[in-house]
């Protein structure tokens, strides 16, 4: 019994709201044929209305379970529908003198073209996973198209009403009387809707709007039989089922040369639908506060628009409104969408007659009022959302649509869309990170000397870190970023560039120009050129460009920006070495014997202490010798294992030691340099593998003998500890002057 009592809650609710979404679709539906069989194509609505509704059912039947939001309610869309309500009356404007069976078969056929190129179009997508893609759309040009979408849709049901076309005849006193009421119906609808949200709210004010319709015209006739003959109601429908199958394939019997003419057109279905679609899927992930899988959505409404096409359905996805009505009304299940489509198949199979009753008031305000809907969203509300140029671009779009046509609006959005991405990118800095050799100092580790002289000089190398997809805007303003730097007067005179592509996702050919004058430039000023993390890319024309010349400088390319770093460095260093500007490094005892006095054993340890004292004699290297020992390793031998405690700190004298981690080379220590300082004085094992490169020379002083120091001459080491902790220090200055020149770029 509980069990019994638990289903009818979860059901119960589904069904409701399903009846209440089936009724409003009938509305919808009636609207969209109202408006697509119009003028010339009257005489099909019947046929038209069996159409829509039939669209309606396939596509919320197959939306309602593949789907992955659970209580989607899918439906013919108003926007695709308006677009071909155009190209329906483009096809019944050019076929005037054909008979109307011909005419009929070349817009179904239209139809079922425009439904079959969406399905396809989206089901490719969502196989590609591109439903990500239509978000790159910049927001003012998809506001363009739902505003020109909003602007179809009124004048559409104004003609649904006037049965005229959109011009000043509208204000003749017989037609004004067509349109006027359903104009404030509309705008009755709108307003009320605006302020309130009551699911309840629309299905009322549809049935009070017919209602309110046969009361004032029975006050005024006399009766309400009059109505239909008087051209007030849509119809006659046929007695019986409004979608017979022979309809469906009448589309065989098609004037295709014709219909062929509008498939640029209809491109602009397939735009506006996987827009709108992804949209309102968006839409609904905040409303349910679930992950929607987009690339699902967009292969289950092609399985829908496919099915439900050959029909002739216009093309349907899911509706947010109606959903988010579903949802609201405890429909959280697919019960709500299994309900709509029986009531919808009821009248579609059994009710036919019952819609000949429908007033032309009611079908054109409800368009109307979408229309309204559109407009206001994108013309008014988007003053206070949007900025002015934003404003601006989507009553370019509109104004487009209005007075030249939907195509050609969509032509302009696209175009400012390209400018729009072209201008905004160009305007994104290439350059993620400008930094000089004082600021990023590559993973070699130095003697102080060098260290010193990188410290003073490393402005003579420039490293850019670029970012993003270059192409013709960005590099032009690249290569001004380099001119500048090069013409600067209060700098030192660029010696190295480093261009690092390691953040660059592409580089489009327009800005070989670009690196051609680049490349000029830095050989004209003799500035070596160092280009890191090209990778694949360094066979483009583009890296081949920068990779070109023989003379004055040529371009050195390095697979990562250390070593291009580390190699620039090197080339300072040479250059002041050659030139006697700075001495070779000194060796481990040469330092401390000149740092402090080991023969004064009168004067107090703790004087060692003073950063300010400055002994007057040296310590013997036979002193030291008994604390520290040599060294000699071959290339290729381990010194300090990953995870093993090192007992002791090495000082290279001569050679090159490489620090790896799982194989990786991460830091490079050269003559002058110690390692192991770290792991020592915090107790930690060894995090990376040492391994002497070259046959190199170094001294070690163990645990064992640091402590013996400690005991036995403390004056010499609080020296060795301060030399150490400069080291340390100097190591803590560099990262964050690193860190410092990331965090300010």
């Amino acid at each position: 019994m509980q069990k019994s009592s638990s289903i009818l809650k979860q059901t119960l609710p589904g069904i409701t709201a399903g009846f209440v979404i089936g009724i409003l679709i009938i509305f919808i539906e009636i609207s969209f044929a109202s408006m697509i069989f119009s003028s010339e194509l009257n005489m099909f609505l019947a046929r038209g209305v069996g159409i829509t509704l039939f669209g309606a059912l396939i596509i919320g039947l197959i939306t309602v379970f593949t789907s992955s939001f659970v209580g989607a309610i899918s439906l013919p869309q108003d926007a695709p529908t308006a677009i071909m309500a155009v190209i329906a009356a483009a096809i019944a404007a050019e076929m005037r003198s054909v008979p109307g069976e011909l005419l009929f078969a070349t817009v179904m056929a239209a139809l079922v073209l425009s439904a079959l190129l969406t399905g396809g179009a989206f089901w490719l997508m969502g196989q590609f996973n591109l439903g990500r893609l239509v978000r790159f759309l910049p927001y003012p040009v998809i506001g363009g198209f739902l505003a020109g979408t909003g602007w179809m849709l009124f004048t559409g049901g104004i003609g649904v009403m006037s049965e005229t076309p959109f011009d000043l005849t509208l204000l003749n006193a017989g037609i004004l009387i067509r349109w006027l009421p359903g104009l404030i119906f509309a705008l009755t609808l709108f307003f009320i809707l605006r302020r309130y949200s009551h699911f309840l709210i629309m299905p009322s004010l549809l049935f009070a709007g017919v209602g309110v319709f046969y009361l004032v015209y029975y006050l005024n006739t006399g009766n309400i039989e009059s109505a239909g003959a008087n051209g007030w109601l849509l119809g006659p429908f046929p007695p019986g089922r409004l979608w017979q199958p022979a309809h469906a394939l009448s589309f065989l019997r098609a004037d295709w040369g014709i219909v062929l003419k509008h498939v640029a057109a209809m491109g602009s279905v397939i735009l506006i639908s996987t827009v709108s679609l992804l949209l309102n899927a968006s839409g609904l992930e905040v409303l349910s506060r679930d992950d929607i899988d987009l690339n699902r959505e967009l292969k289950s409404s092609a399985l829908a628009n496919l099915f439900a096409g050959f029909s002739g359905s216009p093309t349907g996805y899911p509706a947010l409104s109606l959903s988010a009505l579903a949802n609201r009304l405890g429909g959280r299940n697919r019960t709500a969408g299994i309900t709509a489509a029986i009531v919808i198949a009821f009248v579609l199979f059994f009710g036919a007659s019952t819609l000949s009753i429908f007033p032309k008031m009611v079908a054109g305000g409800f368009l109307v009022f979408l229309g309204l809907s559109f407009l206001v969203e994108w013309v008014y509300d988007a003053w206070f959302k949007l900025s002015k140029l934003d404003y601006a671009l989507v009553w370019i779009i509109l104004l487009t649509i209005v007075s030249v046509g939907f195509l050609e609006g969509v032509g302009t959005g696209i175009l400012i869309a390209i400018f729009l991405f072209a201008f905004n990118y160009s305007n994104i800095n290439v350059i993620r990170h400008a930094m000089d050799g004082r600021q990023y100092r590559s993973h070699v580790m130095r003697p102080y000397l060098h260290q010193n002289l990188l410290r003073e000089k490393g402005d003579r190398i420039q490293i850019l870190t670029l970012q993003g997809y270059i192409f013709f805007g960005s590099a032009q303003k690249l290569l001004e970023s380099i001119q500048e730097r090069i013409a600067n007067p209060e700098l030192e005179n660029l010696k190295f560039l480093v261009l690092d592509f390691r953040l660059v996702t592409g580089i489009d050919s327009t800005a070989t120009y670009s690196f051609v004058r680049i490349k000029q430039l830095v050989d004209l000023h003799k500035v070596g050129l160092v280009l890191t993390h090209l990778g694949a890319d360094a066979k483009t024309p583009t890296a081949q460009a920068l990779l070109s010349g023989n003379e004055p400088v040529s371009a050195h390319l390095f697979a990562e920006i250390d070593q291009g770093v580390a190699w620039c460095e090197d080339q300072i260093i040479r250059i002041f070495t050659e030139v006697g500007l700075i001495a070779k490094p000194k060796t481990l005892f040469k330092i401390l014997a000149e740092s402090l006095p080991i023969a004064d054993k009168d004067r107090d340890w703790s004087d060692y202490l003073n950063p300010f004292y400055a002994p007057d004699n040296s310590a013997t290297e036979s002193h030291l010798s008994q604390y520290f020992s040599r060294r000699k390793t071959k290339a290729g031998e381990i010194l300090i294992r990953e995870d093993e405690q090192e007992s002791g700190l090495y000082f290279v004298e001569r050679g090159k030691i490489s620090a790896q981690i799982h194989g990786k080379e991460v830091r490079l220590l050269e003559s002058g340099t110690v390692f192991g300082e770290v792991d020592y004085y915090t107790g930690q094992k060894a995090n990376a593998r040492y391994i002497a490169d070259i046959p190199s020379e170094l001294v070690h002083i163990s645990t064992e003998n640091l402590v013996k120091m400690e005991d036995e001459d403390p004056a010499l080491a609080i020296a060795f500890h301060r030399f150490i902790a400069g080291i340390l220090g100097k190591k803590l200055i560099d990262t964050s002057d690193s860190l410092r020149a990331f965090q300010q770029n």
